[in-house]
């Protein structure tokens, strides 16, 4: 696996490949309760969906969040460990009765890990680069046989012996597998038949910020009132004509009080 892949799944009691096949949107609240489960102490701005083909290759200052019921995923670029065992408790969020599942490749360093958890026990942990295992902890699953039986040898380039203690097999290729043996799907390459399409997989995407540094919402603009033209008032029908009555002029003492002979 050539792809950077720094990732968390968490599956309540489900099957991965089956909800995720499904496609559902991110639950956008839920996602923003976990990353704040996660950092405690830091704010966030909200960046909207990503698809999963870019979020798993989260670099340091981002969190991706994917949250569809009962299956989660975190993508952080802290989950690059070498040594899956020793990932912090705060880490695994599984609730009782399901599994945890760590995938990490880092191409730099060809380093590959995976490990699952289960009802919170460290089942199966594993983290090489080509030419070193750094940890294999657990009974390796059925679907590693035919790695371990040499079926995926390293390959080199015309001229370049292989290191003595070169693995049968590349890290990352390995740790591809598990990702595809328990999700159904694979980071490299278009999807082949019943396998998942990572660019239709969302996550919400976080900027994390320290305390007091993440961009304030922008106000709602006011909205416009709409200037409205003079409403005509309707004369009533059969309205009889106005007259101009004469004004009679007054008499006697008045009349000279208002200045009329």
């Amino acid at each position: 696996m050539a792809a950077r892949v720094s990732t968390i799944w968490f599956l309540g009691g489900a099957d991965a490949r089956t909800e995720l096949s499904k496609y559902p949107q991110p639950d956008q609240t839920e996602a923003l309760k976990i990353a704040m489960s996660l950092y405690p102490d830091k704010e966030f701005e909200s960046l909207g969906p990503q698809p999963l083909s870019m979020a798993a290759t989260v670099s340091p200052g981002y969190v991706f969040v994917g949250a569809y019921g009962r299956v989660s995923v975190v993508c952080s670029s802290e989950l690059s460990t070498f040594v899956p065992s020793k990932l912090p408790d705060s880490w695994h969020l599984s609730a009782e009765g399901g599994s945890t599942l760590l995938i990490s490749s880092v191409p730099e360093t060809a380093q590959g890990s995976f490990a699952l958890w289960e009802n919170g026990e460290l089942r199966r942990s594993f983290s090489a680069i080509p030419i070193d295992i750094v940890e294999n902890l657990g009974i390796p699953q059925t679907w590693e046989l035919e790695f371990w039986a040499g079926n995926h040898p390293l390959r080199y380039p015309p001229g370049i012996l292989p290191d003595p203690q070169s693995l049968p097999f590349h890290p990352q290729q390995f740790a591809e597998s598990a990702n595809l043996e328990w999700l159904g799907f694979r980071y490299t390459g278009a999807p082949r038949e019943h396998e998942l399409d990572t660019t239709q997989i969302l996550l919400w995407g976080f900027k994390i910020h320290r305390p007091g540094e993440a961009p304030k919402p922008a106000p709602p603009a006011p909205v416009p009132v709409p200037e409205q033209a003079p409403t005509e008032i309707p004369m009533p029908e059969n309205m009889p004509p106005i007259h101009d009555t004469p004004v009679a002029k007054p008499r006697g003492r008045l009349a000279r009080y208002f200045g009329f002979k």
